[in-house]
């Protein structure tokens, strides 16, 4: 089978930094544990590997000595979150993706100014739930410009973010709605490059494809965008591994069209695009 790869495809800029810090932070450790505080990015894969170089996910921050070492995962905390690790005396590396960073700057600065925040985004997500922590009280969620419609009015000026993974149609059509309620609400579209670039290569790479593949995490919100605009334009499928792919979801395809999430692994995707071609 021919498999056509998109050129954007796996780790992403801020994916790749949380990596390298968490990497970097185990070997200063010299061999002593070093903690995440949850999944440093969704890929269980790549979550594994880091375990296996001392590098290890804590679900309970509280329960480790002080002067250990937690690692703030790429998609940010809320600060209240951060300044109670630090309560309790936990060494704390920030490995936010520096595009987040900049989303709950804006969240913060409007927040200053009075402003209601509003985030599109995935209610739950890491990033939202830190943006959110930015963005003080009145700050709300919305998945669309329905959301927007049925929101009741904040009495004060509204500025609109969103999550960086999200899609840009979706961002400019939640944009309207919130002009349309708020004429002088301000709009930053805060979609992050590598995303834009993924789900815009989606086209070219659906005109010469019978099929796509998506590589990725079930937990990968990013990943889960991909993958619901990929099948709108061809039959897809979504895999976690090479080991997820199944001949019979092939038939008849000649070529296929293979992209990846922002937390996959190059060495995943390599060896998805591995199996396809023997097939």
């Amino acid at each position: 089978m021919r498999v056509v790869q998109a050129r954007n495809a796996g780790f992403c800029f801020g994916v790749r930094r949380a990596i390298e810090t968490a990497e970097r932070t185990a070997r200063e450790a010299g061999g002593a544990p070093v903690h995440t505080d949850g999944p440093l990015i969704h890929n269980a894969h790549e979550v594994a590997r880091l375990g296996r170089l001392g590098v290890h996910p804590c679900a309970d921050p509280a329960a480790l000595p002080a002067g250990a070492t937690v690692v703030v995962r790429a998609h940010g905390i809320p600060p209240a979150r951060r300044a109670w690790l630090e309560g309790l005396g936990l060494r704390v590396v920030d490995a936010t993706c520096p595009r987040v960073a900049g989303i709950q700057r804006i969240c913060r600065e409007a927040a200053a100014a009075g402003r209601r925040v509003l985030v599109l985004g995935d209610a739950g997500h890491a990033e939202v739930v830190g943006l959110l922590g930015c963005a003080g009280p009145g700050a709300a969620v919305v998945d669309g410009p329905a959301a927007v419609e049925a929101l009741p009015d904040p009495g004060a000026p509204v500025t609109l973010v969103s999550q960086s993974t999200q899609a840009p149609e979706r961002f400019r059509e939640t944009a309207d709605a919130v002009r349309r309620r708020w004429p002088d609400a301000r709009i930053a579209d805060t979609i992050c490059r590598a995303t834009r670039d993924r789900q815009g290569e989606l086209g070219e790479l659906a005109a010469g494809a019978d099929a796509i593949v998506v590589v990725g995490s079930p937990e990968s919100a990013n990943t889960g965008r991909l993958a619901s605009l990929a099948a709108a334009l061809r039959p897809t499928v979504v895999v976690d591994s090479a080991e997820d792919l199944r001949a019979e979801d092939f038939a008849g395809a000649g070529t296929v069209g293979l992209t990846a999430g922002a937390s996959t692994p190059d060495a995943m995707i390599a060896a998805v695009r591995a199996r396809l071609e023997s097939m």
